[in-house]
């Protein structure tokens, strides 16, 4: 019996302490690993979506400027003003900022049942400081609905993108750009307007970002256009 016990005693196995501490320090490496990469992949999801977003943001905006730009208006008459670098036909002196653009008369404006104004409209763009304490500046759309106001008018400032670092508007002559137009000299409208957009780099990105550039046909001529526009086709 006694003998039976011993043998009995003797065939019991368990971990020991190493064996204990070896698999503890292998599932350690393996949650580190779990961890690193769930985390790896969460901040890779995170950063695309912010991607995306901005992207939209830059293509929305990207696309009130294409609108405001291929609707210029001809300049003169009631409600077109002239185009012109130096804002001297501008009809409010607030300023939002840093001016980009001069004042543009354009058919953008949006028609419904509330708005007593027509299409037409003077918008003007502006760089001004962050209002969230971000890098870069705020893109801002000033928007003059009423062109006919009794007492001086002030237009309707839009923030439309942030973070933005430069932005520039140049006139095509029909052979080359320039920053600077006078329709009231020249009594022509530019062949094309470009719009040139730095954002501010992400943290740890590049700090030489690639400008956005948007290039807008315009569509209306004036005579003085036409006319030179036949006299150079002409042989």
């Amino acid at each position: 019996m006694k003998r039976a016990r011993h043998q009995f005693r003797g065939s019991r196995s368990g971990f020991t302490l190493l064996e204990l501490l070896v698999a503890t320090a292998v599932s350690a490496v393996v949650l580190s690993v779990i961890q690193t990469t769930f985390f790896g992949a969460l901040r890779l999801h995170n950063t695309t979506h912010e991607r995306i977003e901005d992207d939209r943001v830059v293509e929305r905006t990207m696309g009130i400027i294409r609108r405001d730009f291929a609707g210029i208006m001809l300049p003169g008459g009631t409600l077109s003003g002239e185009l012109q670098t130096m804002n001297t036909s501008s009809p409010t002196t607030v300023s939002y900022g840093e001016r980009v653009s001069p004042d543009i008369y354009t058919n953008s404006g949006k028609i419904d049942g509330w708005n007593p104004f027509s299409e037409v409209q003077m918008v003007a763009y502006y760089l001004a400081p962050s209002a969230t304490a971000a890098e870069g500046k705020d893109l801002v759309r000033a928007v003059t609905r009423n062109l006919l106001p009794v007492q001086q008018a002030d237009a309707e400032p839009q923030v439309l993108l942030r973070g933005v670092a430069a932005a520039t508007v140049t006139f095509y002559d029909g052979s080359g750009w320039t920053d600077a137009w006078d329709s009231s000299a020249t009594s022509t409208l530019p062949s094309a307007l470009k719009f040139s957009l730095v954002m501010t780099p992400r943290t740890g990105g590049q700090s030489n970002a690639v400008p956005i550039e948007l290039v807008v046909p315009v569509v209306a001529t004036t005579s003085t256009s036409q006319a030179q526009a036949a006299e150079d086709a002409a042989p």
